[in-house]
């Protein structure tokens, strides 16, 4: 005849300790290796794009690079920007040809050239067309104005992730309210 072993509540208690130093050690590993807040490696992108009423396109990029120096084509509002001797490395612009992709940290710098257009629908008078960005980049872009037959610039830096509209502020057609376009930043 066998005699009953007394061990059992030993045996449970040891594998409650168990459990518990597992436990524990899984809850420590989570702070140990926080998930990564890293958006990728920023960069200097350029953009290329025209301004002209709605009815004949409105908003469009028409080209896209990355700077690979420190310093950014010099630009003149008549000639626009020069890209001679500037290392860059060209791109295809989104097939909409309104969105700005871009990743939180990137430098982004704006080249549209304001087309002065003939044609009836373009309201007479007009200066150019309005640029902005809402909501507002970092608190650092206002309104700016595309002279007609001229070029404007604007560079920003992006901290945020987001959908951002870029839109005309100056009445210049019956499609003005649809002259827009967008800028997505994500993270990576």
């Amino acid at each position: 005849m066998q005699v009953p072993k007394r061990h059992l509540p030993v045996v449970g208690l040891l594998g409650l300790v168990v459990i518990a130093a597992a436990g524990g050690g899984i809850y420590y590993y989570e702070y140990v290796s926080p998930p990564s807040t890293s958006c990728g490696v920023a960069s200097h992108r350029l953009f290329f794009m025209t301004a002209i009423i709605f009815e004949l396109g409105g908003f469009q990029i028409t080209n896209g690079a990355y700077l690979n120096q420190s310093t950014p084509p010099v630009f003149n509002a008549t000639a626009g920007p020069s890209l001679v001797s500037v290392k860059h490395q060209n791109y295809t612009a989104p097939s909409d040809h309104k969105t700005i992709n871009a990743i939180v940290g990137d430098t982004i710098t704006l080249y549209i050239y304001g087309v002065n257009s003939t044609d009836p629908r373009q309201f007479a008078g007009i200066a150019g067309h309005g640029f902005t960005i809402s909501p507002s980049v970092n608190g650092q872009f206002g309104t700016g104005t595309i002279p007609l037959g001229k070029w404007y610039t604007v560079t920003f830096t992006v901290t945020q992730a987001g959908t951002y509209a870029y839109f005309c502020t100056i009445p210049c057609s019956n499609g003005h309210g649809q002259m827009t376009g967008s800028m997505v930043v994500s993270c990576g």
